[in-house]
Order: structure tokens, then C-alpha cells, then sequence
């Protein structure tokens, strides 16, 4: 699909979020500012409106509590800067992504695409057309 805008990546993301179960696992894909965090941040804004939502580059993980919801929890993971797999266990990723209840969505999945769970639902950002604010999305999974 072709986003123009980021008013269509918003209404892509709340669409996503509105068909979205507990237990699912988004890796996202994609070259710096092609739209991963944006995306994530309006799917998360979805759920719990005006929370400002920022990539937790050097937290790796962080987590959002829902009430009132079937899904009690998004978990936001930026791997970018993970250097083995032991940060992995340290952050307790297998913990998170195993949670039934929970989604994960999980920025530049592709480096740590061996751990991620075999159901991920891959979307991968791409640039388009030399246009700054277009973007084409792939998704590929489940």
C-alpha cells in the first residue's frame, strides 16, 4: 500500500489497531525516519489517547498499560542498539513477547529476526518515490 501522508499512516495505524488481538507481534521494518515510530505512535495513541510516544532507544523496551481493553498491554521495543543476545534476556524479551495478553510492536525487527515469534506480523516502511512524505508499507505474516 502507498501512504501520502501522515494522516494516512494515522489512519492506517488506528485501523491496524482496531483489528488487533491480544497476543500479537508487530516487527517493524525499515530505514531511519521511514515511519516506524510514527506509526507506533499513533497505533499506541489508539488505545490511550494523547500519551506522547517516543522510541525507547536506549530504554529498549517500554510499556503501556490499557484498562478497560481485552489488551492489557503494548509493548514498544526499539533493538536498534542491542549488541547480543544477552540483552535480550536481560530485558526480558522472551518474558514480553510470550504474554498472551499483550502486543508487542518491535522496531527494527529484521536484526533480531531469528528470535522473533514464528506468527510475527512483518511491516516493513520504505521511502517512495523520492517523495519525503510518502511512504509504500509491505506487509507480510500470519
Amino acid at each position: 500500500m502507498i501512504i501520502n501522508n501522515i494522516n494516512d499512516t494515522k489512519n492506517f495505524a488506528e485501523n491496524l489497531a482496531k483489528n488487533t488481538t491480544k497476543g500479537t507481534t508487530y516487527g517493524l521494518i525499515g530505514d531511519l525516519a521511514s515511519g516506524k515510530t510514527t506509526f507506533t505512535k499513533f497505533f499506541i495513541n489508539s488505545f490511550i489517547k494523547d500519551i506522547n510516544v517516543i522510541s525507547p532507544t536506549f530504554n529498549i523496551v517500554k510499556s503501556y498499560s490499557l484498562s478497560n481493553n481485552d489488551i492489557k498491554q503494548i509493548n514498544h521495543f526499539d533493538v536498534y542498539r542491542l549488541k547480543n543476545d544477552d540483552e535480550l534476556i536481560e530485558i526480558g524479551f522472551y518474558d514480553y513477547i510470550n504474554d498472551n495478553n499483550s502486543v508487542n510492536i518491535i522496531e527494527w525487527a529484521d536484526l533480531i529476526k531469528e528470535k522473533m515469534p514464528s506468527n510475527t506480523i512483518y511491516i516493513e516502511f520504505k521511502h517512495y518515490d523520492n517523495d519525503l512524505n510518502k511512504r509504500e508499507i509491505l506487509i507480510n505474516g500470519k
